[in-house]
């Protein structure tokens, strides 16, 4: 019993270890189509989806937007259609957050899916043990 339980709790942790290591794994796009059919273009240095034979004039930014390499190829999809007219849309003033530096006061989205999982693990980790002390002092006593 003890044995399947200590197994058990390692199998929890591995799992919530591999789920929170896995946004860390992210290759780099082989080239720029690639690129553009998951929506990124504008792939900074610092990102892992950088791929550095797709920054051509190497400046630190791959599949740039105005690049005619990252231009959709025939038979890509159509851009979006134009707003209703009366609709006014206005484009952000930022388009790419600079890293590091002063706050800017542009409000960044965050995505917190791997520090969730990460802190999921340790909750995990923490009952498991506790589980394992209580029981150990129970069958001692």
């Amino acid at each position: 019993m003890k044995k399947s339980i200590a197994s058990i709790t390692l199998a929890a942790v591995a799992g919530m270890t591999m789920l929170s290591a896995s946004p860390a794994m992210a290759a780099p796009f082989q080239n720029c189509e690639q690129a553009r059919a998951a929506g990124q273009v504008n792939i900074p240095a610092t990102s892992p989806f950088y791929n550095p034979s797709s920054d051509r004039d190497n400046d630190g930014i791959a599949c740039e937007e105005g690049d005619p390499a990252s231009v959709p190829a025939a038979g890509s999809p159509a851009p979006a259609p134009a707003p209703a007219p009366g609709v006014v849309t206005q484009a952000p003033q930022v388009v790419q957050a600079p890293v590091g530096g002063v706050a800017t006061g542009v409000a960044q989205d965050t995505d917190n899916t791997a520090a969730l999982a990460l802190g999921t693990g340790f909750v995990l980790a923490a009952v498991a043990g506790g589980t394992f002390v209580v029981r150990r002092r129970g069958t001692q006593a």
